[in-house]
C-alpha cells in the first residue's frame, strides 16, 4: 500500500527551507513530503502583506491537487501553521491533521486572540508596515536547541511574518471532521503547556471525542533539535 503523502505548513516567520530537512528524512522513509511555503512570511514586492486566509487557501489548493490524484493526506501544521491548516482544510476529505506544538484557535478566533501573551504583545509591538520582526539573540533560546549557536543560526532564518495573518479570525475548523493528533512539546516556551493542553481541551469539546496527543520533552522547534525521533512519531502517525 502506498504511504500518504505528507505536507508540511510551516509556523510564523518561516520558509519552507526550514523544513527541507524534515522533507528528506520523510522521503527516505518513503512518504512523499513536502513543505508549504506560506504568503504571509513573504514580503511581495507592490502586494499588500498576506493575510490568514491566503495562508489556508494556499494549504487547501495543495491538500485538494494531492488528492485530486488519488493519494491520501495527511497535513502537519507547526506553530502558527496550525491556524491556516484548521481553516483552510475544513471539509477537506485528508486522512488525518497533525498539530505540532501548533496553535488550533476556536471558531472565530484568530491566532492573537488564542495564545494571548507577553511575546505575542511584543511581535505586535515590533510591526512596521504591517510586518512583525524577530530578534535572532532573543528568539534562540524560546526555540529548544541545546547549542545556542546553532539556535541562533535557525533564528536569523526567522525574519519576518505579516500582522494580518496573526489578527484574521478563522471561520470554520477542519478538526470538527478530520482525525486529529496533537504532538506536545512538553519543553517549550513558546507555544506553553498551558496554551497546548487548552487546544487540545477545546478540541475535545466541540468534537466530542478524545485527540490522540503525543507528549515529548522537546521544545518549539523539534525539526531542528529532534529530527530523527520526530520522524519516527511522525511516521506513526501518518499510517494511523
Amino acid at each position: 500500500m502506498t504511504n500518504p503523502s505528507i505536507v508540511i505548513v510551516p509556523g510564523s516567520f518561516t520558509a519552507k527551507g526550514i523544513y527541507q530537512d524534515l522533507v528528506d528524512r520523510l522521503r527516505a522513509k518513503g512518504f512523499p513530503a513536502l513543505a508549504i511555503n506560506l504568503l504571509s512570511s513573504q514580503k511581495r514586492l507592490g502586494l499588500e502583506p498576506a493575510t490568514m486566509k491566503d495562508d489556508a487557501k494556499r494549504v487547501r489548493d495543495v491538500a485538494e491537487a494531492l488528492l485530486a490524484q488519488g493519494k491520501e493526506v495527511v497535513v502537519l501544521g507547526h506553530s502558527y501553521g496550525g491556524v491556516p491548516m484548521t481553516e483552510g482544510l475544513a471539509g477537506v476529505p485528508v486522512k488525518r491533521i497533525i498539530y505540532l506544538a501548533a496553535i488550533a484557535p476556536k471558531v472565530g478566533q484568530s491566532h492573537v486572540e488564542s495564545m494571548p501573551g507577553p511575546l505575542i504583545d511584543a511581535l505586535l509591538d515590533s510591526s512596521v508596515g504591517g510586518y512583525m520582526h524577530s530578534d535572532p539573540a532573543q528568539l534562540a533560546s524560546g526555540l529548544g536547541i541545546d547549542s545556542w549557536e546553532f539556535a541562533y543560526e535557525c533564528a536569523q532564518k526567522l525574519p519576518h511574518h505579516s500582522v494580518a495573518a496573526f489578527t484574521e479570525k478563522t471561520t470554520q475548523a477542519a478538526y470538527e471532521t478530520v482525525p486529529v493528533s496533537y504532538m506536545f512539546t512538553e519543553k517549550d516556551v513558546i507555544v506553553t503547556q498551558e496554551h497546548q493542553e487548552s487546544y487540545i481541551k477545546m478540541m475535545e469539546e466541540v468534537t466530542g471525542s478524545k485527540i490522540d496527543v503525543i507528549r515529548k520533552p522537546w521544545g518549539h522547534c523539534p525539526n531542528w533539535s529532534h529530527p530523527d525521533e520526530l520522524v519516527d512519531v511522525l511516521v506513526k502517525v501518518a499510517e494511523k
